[in-house]
């Protein structure tokens, strides 16, 4: 009788860790949807000033894209700082914050290092972002138990090896954007929609 109730306790406990891992990555879709079309304008700014369509430098567009996301994905820390307290978030929600959130940091301080290095211009470092994009998708798969996340997550691997094999070419920006915009900020819209309609 014990070992049922416990049973029961177990499978009650993991059903609240999946319904909590898919509200937490619902209420994440504005940061998907921000970051998507950040990450985006940064490419296309970068290839308008490779084909001379733009003065603007590329370094200067990444710091204002980058700097402006990363502001409105910590808004919620900054709010924390000046005296809000966040609900509290189960370890569902700790896992996938933690996961997107060392995704983030890693390839950020790995484009700021082959920015400063020039080792941006060889081309490899926008497969690395859709490889990282695909480990961040197929992970929160799981640990939201949204399956259809995994197709974006070999979509993004798909996208990886497209990138990769133009690396030397500068055809290659204008397909990053194009997957931040489909596999980043796409699935940022369905979430956002998604919990909308949960919301009425």
């Amino acid at each position: 009788m014990i070992e049922e109730d416990r049973a029961r306790e177990d499978i009650a406990f993991i059903r609240r860790a999946i319904e909590e891992g898919g509200a937490y990555a619902t209420a994440c879709s504005p940061d998907m949807l921000v970051w998507g079309v950040a990450i985006a304008v940064g490419y296309i700014g970068a290839y308008a000033f490779i084909r001379g369509w733009s003065p603007v430098p590329p370094n200067g567009v990444w710091a204002v894209c980058i700097g402006l996301a990363w502001l409105y994905s910590l808004r919620r820390q900054f709010a924390r700082l000046f005296g809000g307290s966040p609900p509290p978030r189960g370890p569902m929600a700790q896992a996938l914050g933690m996961l997107w959130l060392g995704c983030g940091i890693f390839l950020t301080i790995m484009g700021f290092a082959a920015a400063w290095t020039g080792a941006i211009r060889e081309g490899w470092f926008d497969a690395v972002v859709a490889g990282v994009m695909g480990i961040a998708f197929f992970a929160s798969a799981r640990l939201t138990n949204l399956s259809w996340l995994r197709w974006v997550a070999l979509a993004w691997w798909l996208g990886e090896l497209a990138i990769f094999s133009l690396r030397h070419h500068v055809e290659r920006l204008p397909l990053s954007a194009a997957l931040m915009l489909l596999l980043l900020a796409g699935p940022g819209l369905i979430l956002l929609q998604r919990g909308a309609r949960i919301r009425r």
